[in-house]
């Protein structure tokens, strides 16, 4: 090869051969999505550990399983479902939804037990129904309880064992007790659903935040 044929090569390699660090620098890694930071008392969960709906969701004819009104207005329209009803096992334990503080509990004949729990929020008072269940020994009226603390055992209803779970927004009522009220006020109750909300959309909505393992990306 001759010399300028040599000089022609040697400049041509020259001009492909990539310096490392001469390119442009590479785009850093963008941090992970940053976790909102959520009060303790602002997170519910639900109270058993399954949740298969019963007959009854929120919203629905107050009815049996098998087709009968529990209850009507003098017009014959039948009242509505507060809650959730959620297929359960005699004795199964029953937790509470959130922090918070027992503030009433009765019996009756045909319901069993009701437990009314209300939760002071950054959001404001809620409280959270339970129908259906026994008070556990060691819990009353004042006791303070735990979010996933079990406070209550589901009732023996033969048949129709289950748990009835609802929401009510606001502070300690008499209509915080109703597992029903009348599509329009009648018979001196406050028209569905007054004060009480979804259930499931308000534990969705309510739920802790997820955190990810350190170096997992959405």
């Amino acid at each position: 090869m001759s010399r300028a044929g040599a000089a022609l090569l040697g400049a041509a390699i020259q001009l492909i051969i990539v310096v490392p660090g001469d390119g442009p620098a590479a785009a850093p890694e963008p941090p992970p999505p940053s976790v909102a930071a959520v009060s303790p008392e602002d997170v519910f969960q639900r109270p058993l550990g399954s949740w298969s709906p019963h007959c009854l969701g929120f919203g629905s004819q107050w009815r049996y399983c098998n087709g009968v009104a529990l209850r009507a207005c003098a017009s014959g329209v039948v009242w509505l479902h507060t809650g959730v009803d959620i297929v359960a096992s005699v004795g199964e334990p029953v937790s509470a939804a959130g922090d918070g503080v027992i503030a009433g509990y009765l019996t009756d004949p045909q319901f069993r037990g009701g437990v009314l729990i209300l939760h002071t929020t950054t959001f404001g008072t809620v409280i959270t129904q339970y129908w259906h269940v026994w008070l556990r020994p060691g819990f009353k009226v004042g006791s303070g309880v735990r979010r996933g603390q079990a406070f209550a055992d589901v009732a023996d209803m033969g048949a129709r064992t289950h748990l009835h779970f609802a929401v009510f927004n606001g502070g300690f009522e008499s209509h915080a007790w109703n597992g029903a009220l009348p599509p329009g006020a009648c018979s001196g109750f406050p028209a569905f659903p007054y004060r009480f909300v979804d259930p499931n959309a308000f534990l969705e909505a309510h739920q802790a935040p997820v955190r990810l393992p350190r170096g997992v990306r959405y």
